[in-house]
């Protein structure tokens, strides 16, 4: 059966409240105790948390729910390109530095963007919109965090290779009953 592309269930210029859930391969493991190895990483809910806190302050998009289990994790998102279309050029060019920065602090943090590294994609109409468009889009949102932690984790157990499977799933969850069951 062929699957629908994202762009098909997910417009990306309406609001949309969508179940995601990604799941990891080769027996990884997010938190939890690995019976196999004798390891736990329940240290990594931290920082998982804090990549979704960093996310949700710079996407356009709203985490309005997330469970992390020992092999994936589901969240639910709400984009807002209403929010996004409202921000300045300048507004949209620091976020997305906040989010790929060039220059890094000494504990991995992202350094406030100068004036130039601003002005940099500011002063690109079409560099501008292209970010735009990603700081409303589910599928960057995916794939910087599941980028981000598979790296993470992949350096931390000292592993080559993939982290997750294929594609991550999106449900639009279309109305407050729907909402209200995934989040219990």
């Amino acid at each position: 059966m062929v699957r629908l592309a994202r762009r098909e269930t997910i417009d990306p210029n309406e609001v949309v409240v969508a179940h995601i859930c990604n799941r990891t391969v080769r027996r990884c493991f997010l938190m939890g105790d690995d019976a196999q190895s004798g390891k736990n990483f329940d240290h990594r809910k931290v920082w998982i948390e804090q990549y979704l806190r960093q996310f949700a302050a710079n996407f356009g998009i709203d985490l309005l729910g997330f469970a992390i289990l020992s092999n994936h994790f589901h969240l639910i998102l709400r984009t807002r390109p209403d929010v996004v279309a409202r921000w300045s050029d300048e507004e949209v060019a620091r976020r997305w530095m906040m989010l790929c920065p060039h220059r890094r602090n000494t504990d991995g943090s992202p350094c406030l963007p100068s004036e130039p590294e601003i002005k940099s994609i500011a002063g690109c109409p079409v560099k501008t919109q292209e970010i735009r468009q990603r700081l409303s889009s589910i599928s960057w949102w995916m794939r910087l965090l599941c980028q981000r932690i598979a790296m993470r984790a992949n350096r931390e157990e000292q592993e080559v290779g993939r982290f997750w499977q294929d594609r991550y799933r999106a449900t639009v969850l279309t109305d407050e009953a729907s909402l209200l069951a995934c989040a219990a």
